[in-house]
């Protein structure tokens, strides 16, 4: 026996976040989205982000593929499995690390302002504060 499918327009919803209080995102960043130089500078660090972290990859690789990494001597096959894997990792490890700095080194600032925002909107006259 076939299921019958339930037409979209009559399923229910089923987003959980909605039943809770506060779900709704109250900074505005429309007057952000409209400012050219705001989004381009945004971009440019988000690419800053991504060449650095490339960069701190490859480093990262180049000091794990100059160790001495020898854990299997007498297989050839996992001996080279082995070191390849301890490069790659060390990359993403520095990759990871650099990229978590510089998030928070971007991030902080930007949650400071958001509350700075936020602080103002809630003690403005006629909001109780």
């Amino acid at each position: 026996m076939m299921r019958k499918r339930i037409p979209l327009s009559q399923r229910e919803d089923y987003d959980v976040l909605a039943e809770f209080d506060g779900n709704e995102d109250t900074a505005d960043d429309s007057a952000f989205l409209k400012d050219r130089g705001k989004v381009a500078r945004s971009a440019g660090l988000t690419l800053v982000l991504m060449i650095v972290t490339a960069i701190a990859f490859a480093l990262g690789v180049a000091w794990g593929a100059s160790q001495d990494v020898n854990v299997a001597p007498g297989n050839a096959v996992w001996d080279l499995v082995i070191h390849i894997g301890f490069a790659l990792g060390i990359g993403l490890l520095a990759a990871a690390a650099v990229a978590a700095l510089v998030m928070l080194g971007i991030g902080i600032p930007y949650a400071w302002g958001k509350m700075s925002q936020t602080r103002a909107r809630n003690s403005a006259p006629g909001r109780g504060g």
